[in-house]
């Protein structure tokens, strides 16, 4: 009896949730799953049945003229090649994209057993290891879960990181459409931070005093140029800004508010976006704590392993369910997929559990419910979708032209993908950068969908033409009503890449995504994510515990990118 009782409350605490919709979709809730510093060639080139479909794999991989024969390599590289600005430009060499041999590999940092395995390329008349021409190894079925969701759900063929730089200015275009330090028209407004910071002071407004992260101009030459007047005595190029968020669209703008979180990991790290924004960090001062209302009221987090908490896993009833609408979800550095982190494998069992949890699973595949001992099902699974994306190229090959993929005219100013508004125009700089991969899960994605399959080279903008800009567009369309989305983030005198999407369609399908989903059929039933997990959840909340990561474990300090600027 009284497990009938239960399922009734489960049954009717899912009716509410999708009782009380009033959006433009059945969708209540987008988490957007952020990993780190993979290429579409570099995770996805060992799953022949995506390449079998459409999946666009390279058929050669050149250094200079030379040809490279790639080879596979574990999850977790000794290696980490550099993804700087600098050297994207440089492999990506005016279109030929065969200089990626020469970018800083960090190959040198492995021991002599771990470079068996690293292809060679000769650089300068020298043979020297090429770790960029990998694809990780899936001899052990670890990359099962993210080829699984591939093959159930959504996996875009051309979805292009909006920066051509490394995490901390990606995460900043996560999470708002730019890394540009100001807001139009203020001076600055067309420069983009563009880097990781030159030293260990950390990042954002609570950063050390002296912290540096560079600019890059409208001529695409970097250089320290924006001065915060906030926290007071900041020297140029201290990353803290100015400028509104896709957030500030979920306050006093839209009636009732969106709620969100930020689940990070790190007070001052590099891919907690929303800490370099002044007016949402209200720093107390360098190397101090950010005091604004998002961190008081807990929608930033410094511990990932919450939003597990907020999907009801080890939870014993409905007040355990307190995912909010919109999340950003950002690994710890033992979870990451991030290279050069040696025995840190954990990233696909990280994302399995939480798209289980949501489903109603653990990791094993057993129902989340009291009598199991797992924690309890919030019946999230059919008001979701789950965006999981990398947020930079690593360094690795790609042989896709990201230039190719929007307006290019070097008499014009800007930045932002797209076209043109007015005298405004992008692609002038910074935008875009290589390929990264893109999974949509939902119980409304189409069932083994490749957008953009078979398609080489793309012809963008099209429907299978993606950025980060995507994400926070189709957020947009989510959460507004009859058919309008509840807005962008910047002015119409310059869009930010949430405006300038390139995937968006004329009514009904005037948003970005669209073409992965099918929101007028019946939703589908979700199958637990089991083939290939390596870790169960008990390890993200207990990492030290036996079968899990190390007894010796401690939170990796997330994506150090030593590399970045050699």
């Amino acid at each position: 009896m009284q497990r009938i009782v239960r399922l009734l409350a489960l049954s009717l605490f899912a009716a509410t949730l999708v009782s009380a919709q009033t959006y433009n979709t059945p969708l209540q809730h987008v988490i957007v799953i952020v990993q780190e510093n993979r290429t579409p060639t570099n995770l996805f080139g060992n799953d022949s049945t995506l390449v079998a479909a459409g999946f666009h794999l390279a058929s050669t991989e050149k250094c200079g003229s030379q040809i490279v024969t790639p080879t596979s390599y574990q999850l977790d590289a000794c290696f980490d090649p550099s993804h700087a600005v600098t050297q994207a430009v440089w492999a990506y060499n005016t279109g030929n994209l065969n200089e990626f041999c020469k970018i800083s590999s960090g190959a040198t940092k492995c021991t002599a057993q771990q470079q068996t395995g690293i292809p060679t390329c000769t650089v300068n008349s020298k043979s020297v290891l090429c770790p960029q021409y990998t694809y990780v190894d899936n001899s052990t079925g670890l990359l099962n879960p993210y080829f699984t969701l591939a093959a159930q759900y959504g996996f875009a063929n051309y979805m292009f990181q909006t920066n051509q730089g490394p995490s901390f200015p990606a995460h900043q275009f996560l999470f708002s459409g730019t890394s540009a330090p100001v807001a139009y028209p203020n001076t600055f407004y067309d420069w983009f931070a563009a880097e990781n910071n030159t030293g260990s002071g950390g990042y954002g407004c609570i950063a050390a005093s002296g912290t540096v992260v560079k600019e890059v101009d409208p001529t695409g030459k970097e250089s320290a140029g924006y001065t915060p007047p906030d926290p007071a005595g900041a020297n140029a190029g201290f990353p803290c800004y100015e400028h509104n968020t896709l957030v500030d669209l979920f306050g006093p703008v839209k009636t009732p508010t969106i709620t969100w979180k930020y689940y990070g990991n790190a007070l001052s790290g590099l891919w907690e976006a929303p800490n370099a924004i002044d007016h949402i960090c209200k720093p107390t001062g360098f190397g101090g704590t950010c005091q604004g209302d998002p961190w008081t009221n807990g929608n930033v987090l410094t511990n990932p392993v919450r939003v597990l908490s907020d999907l009801g896993v080890t939870g014993t009833g409905p007040s355990s369910c307190q995912l909010p609408q919109v999340s950003w979800v950002i690994p710890d550095g033992n979870w990451s997929d991030h290279p050069g982190t040696v025995g840190h494998d954990g990233g696909p069992s990280w994302v399995s559990a939480i798209v289980n949890a949501v489903g109603g699973y653990d990791n094993s595949g057993k129902p989340l419910s009291v009598a199991n001992g797992n924690g309890y099902n919030c019946g999230y699974w059919a008001t979701t979708a789950i965006l999981i994306t990398w947020d930079d190229w690593g360094g690795f090959f790609d042989d896709v032209d990201p230039v190719l993929t929007m307006s290019r005219d070097g008499n014009q100013t800007g930045g932002y993908p797209g076209t043109c508004v007015g005298t405004v125009c992008n692609g002038t700089h910074y935008v875009y950068g290589f390929r990264v991969p893109l999974l949509v899960v939902s119980p409304y994605a189409k069932a083994g969908y490749i957008s953009g399959g078979g398609v080489y080279p793309p012809t963008c903008p099209s429907s299978y033409c993606h950025d980060f800009g995507s994400i926070l567009n189709f957020i947009e369309y989510v959460f507004g009503t009859n058919g309008n989305s509840i807005g962008t983030i910047g002015p119409s005198a310059w869009p930010y890449a949430d405006f300038f999407a390139q995937d968006t369609g004329t009514a009904p399908n005037n948003y970005s995504l669209y073409d992965f989903f099918n929101f007028g059929g019946q939703a589908r039933t979700f199958t637990p994510i089991i083939n290939g997990v390596k870790y169960q959840d008990n390890c993200f909340f207990h990492p030290k515990a036996a079968g899990c990561f190390s007894s010796k474990f401690k939170p990796a300090p997330p994506d150090s990118d030593a590399d970045d600027t050699e």
